[in-house]
């Protein structure tokens, strides 16, 4: 597996760790969920990791100090919350607290390191609404705009009316330290998010292709056996007649109906667990007996329709017929032992015997009531029947 593959598996698993039961039931709590998780994490990195540069270069024990209050509670915090993400799945407790905790810790910053004309920390603003919008919506974040805007507004009077924010960044060195931190901050957590919300909607994405793809097959397949249901082999059927048609001269096939003789005592005498046996066993000998172009479904009940390509002469379609019946013959292992059943086969010709899909299956009925009068044979559809 490369190696982005393996940390994106990574990822994704460390996020899912972290996914509380109740997510799933609604799929977009489900998907802003697993971007609270990722953001949750982001945030305790992000605010860790700045800790540790603050404490590793040249700044006053005032600013240490500071840091020391601002962020290190603030992992604390976003650790927290991921545990109580994971314990309880309070989404909206979680998420609430997050942006605010976000907020609160930007603006304790800015009020900290000189005001909103001093301070670089007035750009990280931007990162509360964008974390709202993706966890809340519209609403959230719009909330969260407009209380960022109250907040610079309250900032900007302060300023104004001559209040004096402290100011524990007091060299242009560690001023620009700083701002060096805070453009990492700004360009980690926006990065950050836009990933995580890219990443969570392909994921998503793929979960949501993959329910429809199954729901598709579940449309078009009987639950039981796994073969084509009624409608879609008529589907099918149709398809093949509207092609073959088209053909000069139309190209011909064999459309079989087959019911299962004996079927119905094993039903009475062990119940209908082992005749769903019974039906799963004769339905993978059928699709073991034919060819790529050719197509098995499943009628109903013991019944099964076959639709089967003329490849060659009229004798191959015969030698196919008994193999398969000589297949469906051969004793069944199931929950109450060993049973038997038989197959009764009729075949008409697309176009001789018909060329509608009513009439041909007519004909292959008929066909298949005049083997029935022999169990375990097969006959082609003939006018007098």
């Amino acid at each position: 597996m490369p190696n982005s593959d393996v940390r994106k598996v990574n990822l994704s698993a460390l996020v899912d760790y972290f996914v509380h039961p109740s997510f799933r039931a609604d799929a977009d709590i489900f998907f802003r969920g697993r971007i609270l998780i990722s953001a949750m994490l982001t945030f305790a990195c992000v605010t860790f990791a700045s800790y540790v540069v603050v404490l590793a270069t040249p700044f006053l024990a005032t600013s240490v100090i500071y840091a020391s209050l601002m962020l290190l509670p603030a992992t604390l915090l976003f650790i927290g919350l991921l545990v109580i993400t994971r314990k309880k799945g309070w989404y909206h407790f979680c998420s609430v607290s997050s942006v605010l905790a976000v907020f609160l810790t930007i603006v304790v910053g800015i009020a900290v390191s000189g005001g909103p004309v001093a301070s670089p920390v007035v750009q990280l603003l931007v990162i509360p609404p964008l974390t709202a919008f993706f966890f809340g919506g519209l609403r959230w974040g719009g909330y969260t705009v407009a209380i960022s805007f109250l907040a610079l507004l309250v900032f900007g009077i302060l300023h104004f009316s001559g209040f004096q924010f402290v100011q524990a960044v007091t060299t242009d060195a560690q001023m620009s330290i700083a701002r060096d931190i805070v453009y990492f901050l700004n360009l980690t957590v926006v990065s950050g998010m836009a990933f995580i919300y890219e990443y969570t909607a392909a994921a998503l994405k793929r979960e949501r292709d993959t329910e429809h793809e199954k729901y598709i097959l579940l449309a078009k397949t009987d639950p039981l056996t796994g073969l084509a249901n009624r409608r879609n082999f008529d589907a099918m059927l149709q398809e093949r007649i509207d092609l073959y048609r088209m053909q000069s001269p139309p190209r011909r096939f064999a459309l079989g109906y087959l019911d299962l003789d004996g079927f119905k005592p094993i039903n009475d005498l062990h119940g209908h667990a082992v005749g769903d046996e019974v039906l799963c066993v004769v339905s993978d000998r059928l699709r073991a007996a034919l060819r790529g172009s050719d197509f098995v479904g499943r009628h109903g009940g013991d019944e099964f329709l076959l639709l089967m390509d003329l490849v060659g002469n009229q004798s191959a379609l015969e030698a196919m017929a008994d193999r398969m019946l000589a297949s469906i013959a051969q004793p069944i292992k199931t929950s109450a032992g060993m049973v038997s059943v038989s197959g009764s086969l009729g075949f008409a010709m697309f176009p001789l015997d018909a060329d509608e899909i009513e009439a041909l299956r007519r004909a292959a009925d008929a066909a298949m009531y005049s083997a029935k009068q022999r169990h375990g044979s097969w006959r082609f559809y003939q006018q007098d029947m």
